[in-house]
């Protein structure tokens, strides 16, 4: 549309959408407004790629996850709809910024983890790609939380993103469905134990969906991602004729409509809450009710549900699927056992993120058993057949037996929501290419042997369009002017980027690219925090979640031990700001000690007026996309810093890349695949490989940090400074923890870490060559788009049509 055309149109859902005018209109009524005009836009595409999906009768992939986090949509979909120029031309006459409206946008972020993020970009990917794909996912009422600093210690409060509307969703009432817990199961016919049965529930939850609208980047598709919302039923529970009190009742009710109402934080996944549980069974239940009836739409026979559908699993928390279609197939609509079974382990592939057993979702049968009665009869007899299968054709030994079992032995036994998932999976993937060897290895070895052909590697990838076209438009238009813009849909051609690395002209423009993201940090930061920062320093960044595993402390025990060479006249080549963001798990008492001490740190460098002009240190709070946007850019170095043992992928090492940051980087994850595509340098590695502290026999950090006059000295300022700090004595725990285990192998990989951070000192020094290593990151780096990682998956796994 022409800028005319969508001034008229924005003033027209100001009015009659939101009953506003000109001057009643609050900064947020005008950003609705003008969502409203870019969801309009997209609106026929969005129709019309439904339609042609439909009248096609395409085989669809469903992809389900419990987490998504987006961030903000209006600047995406206004970039991917292809209407800038018209919308910036618009907002201008209308007199007011666009970048004022962008702010007014609240965050889209339902999920803790990489796992979240990694979803978001995997359906951009898809439908930039034209993958006939649809997503499922929980409407959370309270997202993620908001964190706030008092006295150095996280404090969390409740994040309600809904509170003000959500212009990118649409209710669909009519597609809404019922969600049974509890009750008992009687067989239908005595002679078929495989059932049918009829599940007489206690409970019902309705599931109401919300769509929301993913834009594929300028070729008028438009996937859906669906998320379901939870509403009490309207039948009262069945003993209101015995006590007779409507407001009681009604408070029952409403207690189950709470199951959507808030996003669990990561914990421990063994620690199986009712509410938790009936969450992800709220989640897949009303997700394949829905699949099945799209799938009548235009299709008769069920038996042919395989060869037009395949379900996507990120994650075993998602595993409930499985039981559950076999629940509606045999109970609800009569398909024999055994064929049901034969749809079913053809119909889902399967994502594992797993590194630990420790990780592996696993549920009580017991609370099983009394929440989905029918589900754990439905789990008992596909492992029944399974055993059988296994003595018959595999070992008789008892140990492997036990091993390949869905259930898990013990005081409590379990069911290994996993081995469900690896069991029924025509396909299970790991995220990178070290950590799907470790599950074969380690976590499935005797599935490995059973499922040979089932295991396979598919790296993960970034939405390389979001971190540069929208979080990064000055790189952008740069990369364009200097080698075309195809790299926006084939990132591959960012290899173009080697010719230039000799061009003074290009070195100096990313130069300047890189200082203007720098200074426009250090403005956000001042007027936050009341800081001024040297934009001309190495700005040394790690940001993401706070934990112990991604090795934080490492990080600060290199700031402390450049902190006291200064003071012991030492000479520091490259002034550095230090900046740290992210959130610690509220029941994870060690990550919260971390975010303590980072304020320790900053509070003993920032204060000291010696070290001033070499050393800042930032933690900026409540991080989450928007704060990414703005801290990615303007990077020098990304810091990667997590446990080899404990981390299966990372995708802030890819993003920081793409926008030309150097890594620092353990060897875990992608990282290693990130560090052979991009060569060292630019890309500087440290400490053990996961092998070496897999087979360490012996290992005594204090015996270590004795030894080591950095590490004791370091210590020693710490115990100097705490006791006199407000509440000091908390980080005790965590600096007791490093020298009596180490868990995370901190003080084993300090001297290499060190080393690595001299030689990143020198090289910053000579900008030149810190230009063409910059350079050389973004050109070699286009592997690690998402579109590559969808590609994989639809070719080697999905078995689907690109349109």
């Amino acid at each position: 549309m022409e800028s005319k055309d969508l001034r008229q149109t924005y003033y027209r859902y100001l009015r009659y959408i939101l009953a506003k005018d000109e001057t009643t209109a609050t900064s947020y009524d005008k950003y609705m407004a003008l969502a409203y005009v870019v969801r309009s836009e997209l609106t026929d595409n969005w129709i019309k790629t439904q339609r042609k999906y439909s009248s096609q009768n395409v085989r669809r992939v469903y992809f389900l996850s419990m987490e998504y986090i987006f961030g903000k949509s209006m600047s995406q979909n206004i970039l991917n709809v292809g209407i800038e120029e018209s919308i910036k031309q618009a907002v201008a006459a209308l007199g007011f910024s666009l970048n004022e409206l962008y702010e007014q946008e609240d965050d889209f972020e339902l999920g803790n983890s990489g796992k979240g993020r990694m979803a978001s970009c995997y359906l951009d990917s898809m439908a930039t790609l034209g993958i006939p794909a649809m997503a499922y996912g929980l409407r959370y009422d309270y997202a993620q939380f908001q964190q706030r600093l008092n006295n150095g210690m996280q404090v969390e409060r409740p994040y309600d993103w809904l509170h003000r509307g959500h212009p990118w969703e649409i209710i669909r009432p009519e597609y809404s469905c019922a969600v049974d817990f509890n009750g008992t199961c009687a067989l239908c016919d005595e002679k078929n134990s495989l059932g049918p049965y009829a599940w007489n529930a206690g409970e019902q939850v309705h599931a109401i969906p919300y769509d929301v609208p993913i834009v594929g980047y300028r070729n008028d598709v438009v996937n859906t991602l669906r998320l379901w919302s939870a509403r009490a039923s309207e039948e009262f529970l069945p003993d209101y004729t015995n006590h007779g009190d409507y407001v009681r009742a009604c408070e029952e009710k409403s207690e189950l409509g709470r199951i959507t109402k808030v996003l669990f934080p990561e914990e421990d996944v063994r620690r199986s809450t009712e509410m938790r549980m009936k969450q992800q069974y709220f989640f897949i239940s009303a997700s394949l009710q829905d699949i099945i009836r799209r799938y009548k739409v235009s299709n008769k026979d069920l038996l042919d549900f395989d060869k037009k559908v395949v379900i996507h699993l990120n994650g075993s928390r998602c595993a409930l699927a499985i039981p559950e279609l076999m629940r509606i197939l045999v109970d609800v609509e009569g398909v024999p056992w055994e064929k049901a079974w034969n749809i079913t382990s053809n119909v889902f592939s399967y994502t594992s993120h797993a590194m630990h057993k420790d990780h592996i979702e696993s549920w009580p049968i017991y609370k099983v058993t009394q929440m989905l009665p029918r589900h754990m009869q439905i789990m008992f007899d596909i492992n029944q057949e399974h055993l059988e299968n296994i003595r018959t054709t595999f070992s008789s030994d008892e140990e492997i037996v036990r091993e390949l079992s869905l259930i898990e032995e013990g005081d409590v036994k379990r069911i290994r929501l996993a081995n469900l998932a690896v069991l029924s999976s025509f396909s299970v993937n790991g995220v990178s290419r070290i950590q799907t060897d470790i599950l074969c290895k380690k976590l499935f070895p005797v599935h490995s042997r059973f499922f040979p052909n089932k295991f396979r590697n598919v790296t993960t990838g970034v939405a390389h369009r979001r971190w540069l076209l929208t979080g990064n438009p000055e790189l952008s238009d740069l990369l364009s002017a200097t080698i075309g813009s195809s790299w926006t849909v084939d990132s591959d051609q960012l290899k173009l980027l080697e010719g230039k690395l000799n061009d003074r002209s290009t070195l100096q423009q990313l130069s300047d690219v890189k200082l203007a993201a720098k200074r426009r940090l250090c403005d956000y930061i001042e007027s936050v925090g009341g800081r001024h920062l040297d934009p001309y320093a190495l700005f040394d960044v790690q940001v993401g979640k706070i934990h112990p595993g991604k090795r934080q402390v490492l990080h600060l025990f290199h700031i402390l031990n450049d902190y006291l060479r200064i003071k012991s006249g030492a000479t520091i080549v490259s002034p550095r700001v230090h900046i740290f963001s992210g959130k610690a798990s509220p029941s994870d008492f060690l990550a919260k000690q971390i975010i303590h001490l980072i304020s320790v740190v900053s509070d003993i460098v920032n204060q000291d007026a010696e070290v001033a002009k070499k050393l800042a240190v930032v933690f900026l709070p409540n991080f989450g996309m928007t704060h990414a946007e703005r801290i990615i850019p303007a990077a020098d170095l990304s810091e990667q810093l997590a446990t080899p043992v404990f981390e299966a992928a990372g995708t802030f090492n890819m993003k920081f890349a793409f926008n030309g940051a150097l890594t620092l980087g353990s060897r875990c994850g992608s990282n290693i695949e990130l560090a052979e595509k991009i060569g060292e340098p630019p890309f500087y590695s440290f400490g053990k490989m996961i092998d070496e502290l897999l087979s360490l026999q012996a290992y005594t950090p204090f015996a270590l940090t004795e030894a080591d006059k950095r590490l004791k000295a370091i210590f020693n300022l710490l115990e100097e400074v705490l006791p006199s700090l407000p509440d000091g004595n908390s980080v005790y725990p965590l600096l007791s923890s490093l020298r009596d285990t180490d868990r995370y192998f901190i003080m084993l990989d300090f001297d290499d870490y060190i080393r690595q951070q001299e030689r990143i000192d020198t090289a910053f020094g000579d900008q030149w060559e810190w230009g063409q290593k910059s350079l050389l990151t973004i050109a070699r780096c286009g592997y690690f788009s998402s579109d590559r990682t969808i590609l994989d998956y639809t070719q080697n796994i999905w078995k689907v049509a690109v349109s």
